[in-house]
């Protein structure tokens, strides 16, 4: 979905910005002055002035002075001047204008309409130490969104002042929430205008890893319109009830359509299951596209449309799929969410345009399931990382309400199990023959794999992400399903371990957990980890060291192992649980990551071998 207005790219261009730095000894790259004024017009249009200096001391800091500003139907490029000059001489290097600014599409090979075009200001070639000092004047012709204010840009950088100016007329209303900001506002009047002003000064320089909330004004109007559509974004009921005037009708379906619909769930009687036969119908028929035109890109295409082009946005598939369903008798609300990354909280007090996607929320008798209509593998009921565990906008007949996905906590979500058979031979190496199976975030991996890697992609994945260290895969077989909402991959295989076991002279020394736990696999923070394998050998030995039924709670984890001697050789059983808080830092998680496979590797088998 298209944000209408500068902010989704100004957004978008800070939170890179942040991560493109690493973390450094220095203090800061640059030193930053800025003033930044926005004016509401009496026609709903906002204009924006940014006049700023930046004076750049470390080549790491040369990204501070870039800009992307973009142009389309609803935003225009007033002015932009930039003059850089030497510190060192006070020497003007070069003059900019809007003229000489390069020009780029801002959207990406996977769209097929948008007209919208980014102005881009880089700062490169130039001698250090250097002064950039920019102007910037810009109009949209809607206050739909609105620029939020960062006095802090970038990790970095000293903000030596930052000031912010917000004008409105009194009649048409503004609304704003401060956050972590060291000084409020000052208010004043100024006739019909309400005058709105922060001036902060030396602010502290923020670093890469820190755990420092990023000062922000957010800004929000009380009346909107865009392009014609009027409404009040003072509740969120408001905001929905715009959003249901541009959805008015979309999802109406063709009568020959309906039939084909009841058709595809004749003799269906779950819910559940007639939500994915028609899920599924919408995944191998329709085509997700990026279509950002009209109405700054919030009103969906028509279903009708979608079924005859068999391609549609985020929007247009959600409309078509909540068609669907109420040909058959399930209700479903289009909803409005921010997904990717970067998602924030939202506030129950304070109703605002930040989204940047579509979905459906569908209410069955005993739970309620989220639809990703752009994903054309997983389950109904399973959207993975992209819109969980966020606030969304759920639009109704009567307006809008918050409401909340879900985490997908739950270890059926999160969960290995692993059995395999290891035949030693007497060089040590050993031969391998096994089945994995992985539920919810463990099985997307296959289902990528299935879906768009060849076999030497997908056997090199497995070579190098199935098991430890030595394993080389001879044969191999990926299917992927699903149980209800949850994904599942069984991946079956058969190969070579070099150097499975280590030797001594009188000794075999056997692992009792092959392979390392690794980082990607507790992207959800959570994990269910089960083992069972047998090892094999027609070598004579006695088991010198025999681990029966270790139990072991690290606080974040557990883990459990055991091994026994069978008639068919001995049998190695283990599991382990992670459960990770929800504050849990990447640092953090290294080191618990470290801790665990230090665990792990303490539980060894140790065979003697006969004389």
């Amino acid at each position: 979905m298209k944000v209408l207005l500068p902010a989704k790219f100004l957004f978008l261009a800070f939170f890179l910005s942040l991560n493109f730095s690493k973390a450094q000894e220095e203090a800061y790259f640059s030193v930053l002055e800025k003033k930044d004024l926005i004016t509401l017009n009496k026609d709903f249009s906002v204009t924006y002035k940014s006049i700023k200096t930046i004076e750049i001391f470390e080549h790491r800091g040369l990204d501070h002075a870039n800009l992307s500003l973009p142009s389309d139907k609803f935003n225009k490029i007033l002015n932009f001047e930039a003059t850089i000059s030497s510190l060192s001489s006070g020497k003007v290097i070069k003059k900019v204008r809007l003229k000489d600014l390069r020009e780029v599409s801002y959207i990406d090979n996977i769209s097929l309409y948008d007209d919208t075009k980014l102005k881009v200001f880089e700062l490169d070639q130039v001698s250090l130490p250097v002064r950039v000092e920019i102007l910037v004047e810009r109009i949209s012709s809607s206050n739909f969104f609105i620029d939020s204010w960062y006095p802090i840009s970038y990790y970095n950088q000293l903000v030596k002042s930052a000031g912010l100016e917000i004008r409105y007329p009194q009649f048409l209303g503004l609304r704003f929430r401060e956050e972590d900001l060291p000084k409020s506002f000052v208010e004043s009047r100024d006739g019909e205008n309400v005058l709105l002003s922060w001036e902060l000064s030396n602010l502290p320089v923020m670093e890469p890893g820190s755990d420092e909330v990023i000062p922000i004004v957010e800004i929000a109007p009380k009346k909107f319109s865009l392009d014609g559509f009027s409404s009040s974004m003072e509740t969120w009921e408001g905001l929905g009830s715009f959003i249901g005037q541009l959805n008015r009708g979309k999802d109406n379906l063709p009568e020959k359509f309906k039939e084909e619909v009841l058709q595809m769930i004749e003799g269906v009687e779950d819910p559940y299951e007639k939500v994915a036969v028609l899920y599924n119908h919408l995944q191998k028929n329709y085509r997700y596209v990026a279509i950002s035109l009209g109405i700054g890109g919030w009103m969906p295409r028509s279903a009708d449309e979608v079924i005859s082009s068999k391609y549609g946005e985020c929007k247009a598939l959600t409309t078509l799929m909540k068609g669907m369903l109420s040909t058959a008798g399930i209700n479903s609300q289009y909803s409005l969410v921010y997904a990717g990354e970067n998602a924030k909280k939202l506030h129950e007090d304070f109703p605002i345009n930040r989204f940047n996607h579509a979905f459906l929320r569908v209410p069955l008798d005993d739970e309620v399931i989220w639809l990703e209509c752009t994903n054309n593998f997983l389950p109904a009921g399973f959207s993975g990382d992209f819109t969980m565990d966020r606030d969304v906008l759920v639009i109704t007949e009567k307006g809008g309400y918050l409401d909340r996905t879900p985490n997908f906590k739950e270890m059926k979500f999160n969960s290995i199990k692993r059995q395999f058979v290891v035949s030693l031979e007497n060089n040590g190496d050993a031969k391998l023959v096994g089945e994995n199976r992985y539920f919810g975030f463990p099985s997307l991996d296959y289902f990528q794999l299935n879906k768009f890697g060849n076999e030497k992609q997908s056997k090199d994945f497995l070579n190098k992400y199935l098991g430890g260290n030595g394993v080389v895969l001879l044969d191999f077989n990926i299917q992927t399903g699903r149980n209800r909402e949850i994904p599942f991959a069984t991946v079956s295989y058969e190969g070579v371990i070099q150097r499975f076991g280590q030797e001594t002279a009188k000794r075999i020394i056997l692992p009792t957990h092959w392979k390392k736990l690794e980082e990607t696999m507790l992207s959800n923070g959570t994990l269910s980890w089960e083992e069972e394998f047998l090892i094999q050998t027609e070598r004579k030995f006695e088991i010198e060291s025999q681990i029966t039924d270790v139990k072991f709670n690290g606080g974040d984890f557990s883990y459990w192992v055991d091994t026994q001697l069978t008639e068919n050789g001995i049998v190695v059983k283990n599991k382990l649980e992670i459960m990770l808080p929800e504050d849990f830092s990447k640092e953090e998680m290294i080191k618990l990551v470290a801790k665990i496979n230090n665990q792990l590797q303490q539980y060894k088998l140790l065979l003697k071998k006969a004389a």
